[in-house]
């Protein structure tokens, strides 16, 4: 891998922040649409990402950096990696997930919340997407930690995917039909199904 070719595709990529507004997701959108061609304008923002990516990576760089995806994350595999920001990353996911769960089951059991605060896991309750976006902001926040000291090698480049991944999540969300379906799942389980 020569470093210069990464230097320009991590100096060509949008900036990345943590908000949603029309401005920030159409900035994104529209310099990352300009590395495909016109009859491509419909390809995955992520799939055009790793096109312009396999180009500057040797091919099992290249496959270890496609399997970069939230729902994996936290997998063994990512916590045992060389590459260092992956698998500090991996390994806070993971401990992330497993202090919601233990806070999900506080919840449910109706535990003191003294128990919840010894888990030092700052949720402040809200609403399910209020909650979710404060998840994706401590991973978010994670990553800008990570950051320091990567800025066009491989590990910089992982970040970069990981927070757009992070965005994408975000702006993915229907607030509407996120309600339809809390109403919904809420409503079965007085009903006893």
């Amino acid at each position: 891998m020569i470093a210069g070719n990464l230097e320009y595709l991590m100096s060509s990529l949008p900036y990345l922040s943590f908000q949603d507004t029309v401005e920030e997701r159409s900035k994104v959108f529209s310099i990352l649409k300009k590395y495909t061609n016109p009859s491509e304008s419909e390809k995955d923002i992520i799939a055009i990402l790793e096109e312009e990516a396999c180009k500057y990576l040797s091919p099992g760089t290249y496959r270890m950096f496609q399997q970069i995806n939230l729902s994996t994350i936290y997998s063994d595999a990512f916590k045992k990696s060389k590459n260092k920001v992956l698998a500090a990353f991996s390994s806070y996911v993971y401990a992330l997930k497993k202090d919601i769960q233990q806070l999900r089951l506080s919840r449910k059991d109706g535990t003191s919340t003294s128990t919840v605060k010894k888990q030092a896991l700052p949720l402040v309750p809200g609403t399910p997407l209020e909650e979710e976006i404060q998840l994706l902001k401590w991973q978010w926040d994670k990553l800008e930690e990570l950051s320091i000291g990567h800025y066009a090698d491989l590990g910089a480049l992982s970040i970069y995917k990981l927070k757009l991944l992070l965005l994408l999540r975000w702006w993915g969300f229907d607030p509407k039909q996120g309600f339809d379906n809390f109403l919904d799942s809420t409503k079965k389980t007085e009903d006893g199904r």
